[in-house]
């Protein structure tokens, strides 16, 4: 009975191992293989220890496997390597030469990537990855390590892009000074990586182009480096110290990226960690302007400067201060100043300032700053309506150019496209529009004439408005009502359970920020549920996937395969609910959109009767003759020119101590601020009808109307929907919510 005992038991004993495997990888890990086992220190440690003490001596070769989430690598067991020899309880720590013979592709098995393409590279596609080594006994080639244990925390694996150039500007012409004093400025695009714990070096070269004939990026590399410095810095000073640079030539610059670490470089960047390649020219005898500032006031930033004698034409760039994606935009002045008109309040932004001592090139000056103050309040004067603006200056300007800027009524307008037709233009280009978040919406325009001042003197300006696209010249500055998120799910329809793990992570991501920002409770738990199976599915997948390699058995293989069909399966059902939600937030958005439209149109409809221009008209009238001619006064404005009666103020005195002049005086001041608050209410009303006449103009603008606090009442109709609240109602209450703000609109002048 013992012995048929021990022979029941002995096969269900746990299998030991007689050598243990500790990997260890040295974060951050290149992409590039070579790097794990070059340099003055390999990246990836493997200690073995022998622990049968039975087999004093075990002479063993090793089996490397990476595995990452789309590519894997396994050593061949027919390829030529070293053997290692383990004497019992002295732990081995391999060399790089001992780990070299295991990196080469060429006693590889690779799945996932083309071996040509990782042959040519020698690079690992991007994402996480596990390294394992799995030891084999060298005459019986049997796995004597457990491979279960013998694996490395995953790490992930990134190359990065190299800098992007910033200044001088590619293809500029830079001032020439005595001492030589050039500022070289890059920014680098590694700093959300891994690589970003490598020591990164800047390689700065500077050629001088010869062959003008020839592009300046083709000419770069067949002339030696006329400075070639390294520097830890994103900015060089280029000074009277380096070599002397002579007027009139172009040169050629570039920077390369070297991640190091001690002494050892790594190639963790694309390109070999070059940049675009810039280039300027050396401007000579045409010095930018000096003494230059900048005032900021009325919502405006004045820009001065000295005289430039020899520049026939001035020019003021400017963008957006402390943002990488931000826009050059410029303003031409024949004078000594400029006007910035459409700086948003609350944003600060760098200019320089230079000009034109020739054709067909520029000079342009240091960079300086200003910032715009924050308003505490909608400047909303008429709410942007275009006044009856009488203009003094009939002079036809006729050398306007794409880029400019000109003043359309109280709006800034800047041309993108401009064809000139004698004294008038046509083109296109957009209109910054302050009431509504300072959005930019295009324009189009045809035969307008402008006078010499900038000012739109004849002629009309029409927005463009396209449902499908956004309106503003820059993405960053449009905030859309509604957030859509048919983009994502475009991409979602495109989206295989096959794709990287971090794909669908950050798809899934994406899916419920947006539904945090744009749905109600019950569709927003229904998204956010929906993309989180697809996450879970996706890992489900991989988990069965390897099952499926690594089973051995057709019954284990089609167990395996059981739970891959059924991940994919719950992948595909995530993605139909992600899909069937967005439509019913689509119709859910209609519906919103359409009663604030309707809001809208009866709430201009309910102003018409208070619009009675003629009323005010008659009071301003009464109020100009007690101002003036009651008081043995004349007015100093001609007759046609209407006055506009500002910020009057009732007297405050006790009741017995006015005399009847005052009484009539507050009396009229009443009856004045009755009836242009009365037009002004139609006015806005009539505004906010034209602008937002249909559900696409609320889904592209109402959000961002601050004004209007327009998110505000999206959100609360969009609750009140979900309360079975009737359109009626829901109308009503939103007209009475936009008269409240239209009021403190007026009272905020």
């Amino acid at each position: 009975m013992v012995i048929l005992l021990c022979m029941i038991c002995r096969p269900l004993a746990a299998q030991q191992y007689p050598v243990r495997v500790q990997v260890q990888t040295l974060q951050p890990v290149s992409a590039q293989l070579s790097n794990l086992y070059n340099g003055s220190q390999a990246r990836m440690i493997v200690t073995l220890l022998n622990t049968d003490l039975q087999k004093p001596t075990l002479n063993v070769r090793l089996r490397l496997n990476i595995k990452g989430t789309t590519v894997s690598l396994r050593n061949r067991d027919y390829g030529s390597y070293p053997l290692v020899q383990l004497d019992a309880g002295l732990p081995v720590q391999l060399s790089l030469n001992d780990l070299a013979p295991y990196f080469n592709l060429d006693n590889m098995e690779i799945s996932g990537i083309p071996r040509s393409q990782l042959l040519q590279s020698g690079k690992l596609p991007d994402g996480f990855y596990t390294f394992c080594v799995d030891v084999v006994e060298a005459n019986s080639g049997q796995l004597i390590s457990n491979d279960k244990q013998s694996c490395a925390p995953p790490v992930w694996i990134s190359t990065s892009e190299p800098p992007l150039l910033n200044l001088p500007r590619k293809g500029e012409a830079v001032a020439f000074r005595e001492p030589l004093n050039i500022v070289f400025n890059w920014t680098p695009r590694h700093m959300g990586s891994p690589n970003a714990a490598f020591l990164t070096e800047y390689e700065f070269t500077l050629v001088e182009l010869w062959d003008t004939a020839i592009l300046p990026e083709a000419a770069f590399g067949t002339m030696p480096p006329l400075y070639q410095t390294n520097t830890n810095a994103t900015t060089l000073l280029y000074g009277p110290a380096e070599p002397p640079l002579l007027p009139g030539k172009r040169y050629g610059w570039r920077i390369r990226a070297i991640a190091k670490l001690g002494a050892d470089v790594f190639d963790v960047f694309t390109n070999n960690g070059y940049s675009e390649i810039f280039y300027f020219t050396l401007q000579e005898d045409c010095q930018p302007p000096q003494q230059v500032a900048a005032t900021v006031a009325n919502g405006e930033a004045t820009i001065t400067w000295a005289p430039q004698p020899k520049m026939f034409e001035y020019l003021v760039e400017y963008r957006e201060q402390d943002n990488d994606k931000a826009e050059w935009f410029n303003v031409k002045s024949d004078s000594t100043q400029a006007v910035i008109r459409d700086a948003i309040p609350g944003h600060k932004y760098e200019y320089r300032v230079g000009g034109s001592c020739s054709l067909g090139s520029k000079t342009l000056g240091e960079l300086h700053a200003f910032e715009m103050p924050a308003k505490n309040a909608v400047d909303s004067g008429s709410c942007g309506l275009l006044s009856d603006i009488k203009l003094a200056n009939d002079t036809a300007l006729k050398t306007l150019k794409p880029d400019d800027q000109i003043m359309a009524g109280d709006f800034p307008v800047r041309f993108m496209t401009l064809k000139n037709s004698g004294a008038s233009y046509s083109g296109t280009g957009y209109i910054t529009i302050p009431f509504l978040g300072y959005n930019r919406v295009k324009v189009k325009f045809d035969n307008i004439q402008v006078n010499t001042n900038r000012q739109l003197m004849k002629g009309m300006l029409m927005t463009t408005f396209d449902s499908t696209k956004l309106q503003g010249t820059n993405v960053d500055s449009v905030i859309q009502a509604i957030v859509n998120l048919a983009s994502v799910i475009n991409d979602l329809i495109q989206l295989t359970i096959d794709a990287d793990y971090l794909k669908v992570k950050e798809m899934a991501e994406q899916i419920k920020k947006l539904a945090e920002e744009e749905l109600p409770e019950d569709l927003k738990t229904r998204m956010n549920l929906a993309a989180d199976n697809l996450v879970q599915a996706k890992a489900e997948y991989d988990a069965a996937k390897k099952e499926l390699d690594d089973a051995k058995t057709p019954e284990e293989r089609a167990a395996a395969q059981g739970k891959v069909d059924a991940a994919k399966q719950k992948f595909e059902d995530a993605k139909k609910e992600v899909i069937a939600v967005n439509k019913e937030k689509d119709a859910l958005i209609a519906a919103v959109a359409d009663v604030m439209v309707n809001a809208i149109k009866g709430l201009k409809s309910d102003m018409q009767g208070m619009n009675k221009q003629s009323d005010l008209d008659d009071y301003t009238a009464k109020l100009k003759r007690e101002i003036f001619e009651n008081q043995g006064l004349q007015a100093t404005v001609s007759e046609d020119i209407p006055i506009v009666i500002g910020n009057i103020k009732e007297v405050t005195l006790a009741t017995e101590d006015m005399t009847d002049d005052i009484k009539n005086y507050n009396n009229l001041s009443d009856q004045y601020f009755a009836a242009n608050g009365a037009v002004k209410v139609y006015k806005i009303a009539q505004a906010l009808q034209a602008f937002y006449s249909d559900a696409n103009s609320i889904s592209q603008f109402f959000a961002a109307d601050k004004a209007l606090n327009g998110k505000s009442m999206l959100k609360t109709i969009m609750e009140e929907k979900e309360k079975n609240k009737s359109n009626e109602d829901l109308i009503a209450e939103i007209k009475a919510s936009l008269l409240e703000r239209i009021i403190i609109i007026i009272n905020a002048e």
